[in-house]
């Protein structure tokens, strides 16, 4: 069956009050002459409306992807088109549903789940642990995935023994130095949803209560890369904020437990921290990128979209000092302030700030006007490569062009 946006008309235009001739004797519409719109043109707008609301959810997907430190932009895009089909469809037809801009932390954790088992976003906490398989979101494996899409048992097993482990150390670890905040509620409530847990083990672990890492059940035998991926998320958590010295022993407690060997642990903290500072710098470039192409979206979508970025690629410790200019309403002056970024992160930084001057589904003049502006800042960045660009620009282009002929 054909997909028809909701609230597409199926029944002929009727003619305008006193008009006794055909629809189709109407001539060109003038203020003195109003006639009510063909059919056709009816279904057409409400076609272009429906592909403009999916146009921007998709957009802001692409922030997320592209931020999320992804190898293959492409690929990544592509997995992420495939597995928010629901979202997508409830977009085409005026649904309700989780995106960036009205609903974040529901949109967030989506993203995540999205992302599970095509590129884990590398600044969540935990993620290298389902980098390890620790996820059901991959299906079966092996010579069972020739034969059916359901993981095996002991998948199951593995991943909720696994699974709960880094829940747990993650929730012992945040929670160290006092009560659990908003988004770092939010931050297990991802991880949890990449695991792909059927609900009723998602659910009982979503409000399972703080353990001290002491108390703890010993975990046995565990697989080492799995173990070493755990203590650093737990690090990476814990150095978002600045590491607490009741977080860090906390990490320690656990690690031990799993039997990582002292000099592991501290590589794990070292790397982290590594991570972090690295991300900072990124992600500064990224909210400068986002607000330079928005700049005539000030108050508006240039700030909630610049503050949003910030939350996604700036750890806290860093956001505030980042977003004060935003607050102030101060432009962003083109002044080398990025150079010496990594080719692989000015394409990122340049691919989340073109991705953002889309998600109002600009006009064909508009988007001249935001591609010279981020042809400056990419100028400004040390970087002459279209690709970003072009990348989730096709991306976009080829997706909605696919729906629209099935609107047709």
């Amino acid at each position: 069956m054909r997909y028809r946006p909701a609230g597409m008309a199926d029944r002929p235009v009727v003619a305008p009050a006193g008009f006794d001739g055909p629809v189709s004797s109407v001539g060109p519409v003038t203020s003195a002459s109003p006639v009510a719109r063909s059919p056709a043109g009816r279904d057409s707008a409400l076609a272009s409306a429906a592909l403009g609301r999916l146009g921007g959810i998709m957009a802001e997907d692409a922030i997320f992807v592209l931020a999320s430190g992804v190898r293959d932009a492409k690929d990544a895009l592509d997995g992420v088109l495939q597995r928010r089909g629901p979202a997508y469809a409830a977009a085409l037809q005026g649904q309700p549903h989780a995106r960036m801009t009205t609903e974040f932390d529901a949109w967030y954790i989506e993203m995540v789940h999205a992302l599970a088992p095509v590129s884990p976003p590398a600044w969540v906490p935990m993620m290298g642990v389902v980098r390890e398989k620790v996820t059901l979101e991959i299906g079966a494996r092996g010579l069972r995935s020739l034969f059916s899409s359901k993981p095996s048992d002991r998948d199951v097993a593995r991943v909720k023994r696994y699974g709960s482990l880094a829940v747990r150390t993650l929730r012992a670890v945040l929670g160290a130095d006092g009560s659990l905040d908003p988004e770092e509620y939010r931050s297990i409530a991802a991880v949890i949803a990449a695991l792909g847990l059927p609900e009723a083990d998602a659910h009982a672990l979503r409000w399972e209560a703080p353990i001290a890492p002491e108390s703890f059940d010993d975990p046995g035998e565990v697989d080492h890369a799995v173990a070493r991926a755990i203590v650093r998320g737990a690090w990476l958590a814990a150095a978002g904020d600045a590491i607490d010295p009741r977080e860090e022993h906390a990490i320690r407690v656990v690690g031990a437990k799993m039997g990582v060997t002292p000099d592991d642990i501290e590589e794990a903290r070292r790397s982290a921290v590594e991570f972090i500072d690295w991300r900072r710098r990124a992600g500064v470039a990224a909210v400068d990128g986002v607000r330079y192409v928005l700049s005539d979206r000030v108050p508006g979508l240039g700030v909630q979209l610049a503050a949003l970025t910030a939350t996604i690629m700036l750890p806290r410790r860093w956001r505030e000092e980042a977003l004060a200019p935003v607050a102030q309403g101060a432009p962003v002056a083109l002044a080398k302030r990025h150079v010496g970024l990594e080719a692989d992160d000015r394409r990122a930084v340049l691919g989340v700030a073109w991705a953002a001057s889309l998600v109002d589904d600009p006009s064909v003049g508009r988007r001249a006007l935001l591609r010279a502006r981020w042809e400056r800042f990419a100028e400004d960045l040390g970087e002459d490569d279209p690709l970003p660009r072009e990348i989730v620009e096709r991306w976009l282009t080829e997706s909605l062009t696919g729906v629209a002929r099935t609107l047709q």
